[in-house]
């Protein structure tokens, strides 16, 4: 009997640590869906941070200047997680009409970007969009909580801020 017992006992131990939550990645309206690009919020947890910034980022501060908050943050890994999929979209257009649009959401964080030329509308390839978020996970991530805003790279018009999914 107490031979079943410790079987079932690591069978069971065996079952709930492979069966892990998986976080949602949540494309923003009018951007395409995962299934659409052939992707899963699995495939884009699990791809991990990009390699350290380029040299080209360093012409992001000539645009404008990047800020680092703590009063709204999200989990670093979900913020990677929305840098993959804006990453996975390349020159597809990020486009922002109006002032302010929501690009992505994982879990407790926020992917948006901000239309600060006084124009209608502003828009980068979403890959040069992903730059602005990835200054942001490399140089505003406090304990593993993320929070801040970077231009797009080549665009100081088209702001890219990380958020708690909760703030406004």
């Amino acid at each position: 009997m107490f031979n079943k017992v410790l079987v079932y006992a690591g069978l069971l131990c065996a079952l709930t640590s492979t069966v892990a939550a998986v976080v949602e990645v949540i494309p923003g309206p009018s951007f395409p869906s995962l299934e659409s690009l052939g992707l899963t919020s699995e495939e884009l947890f699990a791809k991990g941070p990009p390699p350290a910034l380029t040299s080209r980022i360093t012409e992001l501060q000539k645009r404008y200047d990047p800020v680092c908050q703590g009063y709204s943050t999200g989990s670093v890994d979900n913020v990677i997680a929305c840098f993959n999929y804006l990453e996975a979209l390349g020159t597809t257009a990020c486009t922002v009409n109006g002032d302010d649009v929501i690009m992505c959401t994982a879990g407790d964080a926020e992917v948006g970007g901000s239309n600060i030329s006084g124009d209608s509308s502003v828009s980068s390839y979403c890959s040069d969009a992903a730059l602005g978020v990835q200054w942001v996970f490399t140089n505003c991530n406090y304990e593993g909580q993320v929070g801040g805003s970077q231009a797009a790279n080549g665009n100081g018009n088209l702001i890219m801020s990380v958020d708690n999914v909760n703030f406004g």
